[in-house]
């Protein structure tokens, strides 16, 4: 069990703790002015964060300070990835989303409308203090749900993010121009996010070697054999998304409980 399983969700998966989307929490500890100060100024803070990083990546340095700012970033803004399926159970908890650009992309790409991203649980005083070039709108569940959906055949990975957690008050749909993906995963600098409470595998029953899975997969968790015509998945590079599912044409992937597949491997 993760330590925020153990800390922030009761003996659930974390994210799925209604009081971690609650407005009493978002009341205490100055998150809203977190929330506000972190959004508006994410674009001219982050360059200068990497700019700095880059100078210690390669020294000595960077071996001391990756469990520091891991340790930083649990404290005040961590993400998870969550499948489609957790994605449904997390808007069964909140009233509705407001859709906003996201900033990771502001800096990677220079698209200041790249609408990827959903904040949960904004109230009026932190949407009226963000800067009006995010422009919100406002969605229903509904509404949500089926944008997330089309980002999920789509190829995006969802994952929920805290500010000052356990609060959390967004949901992003990442790919490798999303800040968190090439700190974690491209660059290896140290980690931003969880993985999944879920591994994705697949039926060598009913895989027919296509390989648009492979396509779809973030992460290079999925291989082909040449041999069987087959592929499999790697659990130990899964990061447990679900968005390989989509590209199957034969529904011959499915997500399984992590703490199952490593229990049963005993490989990691």
């Amino acid at each position: 069990m993760c330590e925020f399983c153990t800390q922030h969700g009761e003996g659930e998966k974390w994210y799925l703790t209604m009081e971690n989307y609650s407005k009493d929490l978002l009341d205490q500890n100055k998150r809203r002015k977190y929330a506000v100060e972190f959004i508006n100024g994410f674009d001219k803070r982050v360059p200068k964060s990497i700019k700095q990083l880059d100078k210690i990546r390669k020294t000595p340095m960077m071996k001391l300070a990756r469990p520091v700012l891991t340790h930083m970033q649990k404290e005040d803004h961590y993400g998870q990835v969550v499948p489609m399926e957790d994605v449904e159970k997390v808007f069964d908890m909140v009233q509705g989303a407001v859709r906003l650009p996201c900033v990771c992309r502001r800096v990677t790409t220079g698209n200041m409308n790249a609408r990827y991203c959903y904040g949960l649980t904004m109230d009026r005083q932190l949407m009226d203090s963000l800067d009006d070039s995010f422009s919100l709108e406002l969605l229903t569940k509904e509404e949500a749900l089926e944008a997330i959906r089309k980002l999920d055949k789509e190829g995006l990975v969802h994952s929920v993010w805290t500010f000052r957690t356990p609060f959390i008050g967004g949901l992003c749909n990442c790919d490798q121009d999303c800040m968190a993906y090439r700190i974690t995963h491209a660059r290896g600098d140290y980690p931003v996010m969880f993985r999944a409470e879920w591994v994705a595998q697949v039926s060598a029953d009913d895989c027919n070697g296509c390989r648009l899975c492979m396509r779809q997969c973030q992460y290079g968790a999925v291989r082909y054999s040449s041999s069987t015509k087959k592929v499999i998945i790697d659990p130990t590079a899964c990061y447990g998304c679900g968005v390989c599912r989509a590209s199957c044409k034969k529904d011959a992937i499915s997500l399984s409980p992590r703490a199952e597949v490593r229990a049963a491997a005993n490989l990691w």
